[in-house]
């Protein structure tokens, strides 16, 4: 049987490397290995996302797949925002973007812009605009999903948190 993941790299998988290595590093309790530590909290953070992938992905490959041709789903056009933060509750949101999709099929996206110096209201009322024009464009109204990225994978050049 599979060994579970302790309790403490569960809980040190939530926080930033830099929180990790301050608790767990040569300052903290000393358990911090870099060889080891990086993979365990990114599984920490992903492994529900993982082991149900992995599930499906076995249950696949034992089932009969039915294709169903349906066209009113190919139709559907949403918008997904995305939000790159750092998880936690209150964490400063480090930059925005959107994608819009027709059924399966990425469209079109909106740039990711930095939020830094923004206050709250502000980011608000940049999705309010983004919103906006994707209603005038696209008929969207409201984002059918959020999605959050990790501050490390944004792709805006130059970047605060790149140096």
């Amino acid at each position: 049987m599979v060994k579970a993941l302790p309790e403490k790299c569960r809980k040190c998988g939530m926080l930033s490397a830099q929180q990790a290595q301050a608790l767990h590093g040569t300052e903290g309790d000393g358990c911090w290995k870099p060889s080891v530590c990086y993979s365990r909290r990114s599984y920490a953070r992903n492994r529900d996302r993982i082991n149900q992938t992995r599930s499906r992905k076995r249950k696949e490959g034992e089932l009969e797949q039915i294709p169903v041709e349906f066209e009113p789903l190919s139709q559907i056009v949403f918008g997904v925002l995305v939000v790159y933060r750092q998880a936690g509750v209150d964490t400063p949101v480090h930059a925005i973007a959107a994608e819009i999709w027709q059924g399966q099929e990425k469209v079109a996206i909106v740039p990711p812009v930095h939020c830094s110096g923004m206050v709250p209201s502000q980011v608000h009322q940049y999705v309010g605009k983004m919103l906006s024009v994707l209603e005038e464009r696209y008929g969207i109204k409201k984002f059918a999903s959020q999605t959050r990225l990790d501050p490390q994978l944004c792709g805006l050049r130059p970047c605060p948190l790149q140096g």
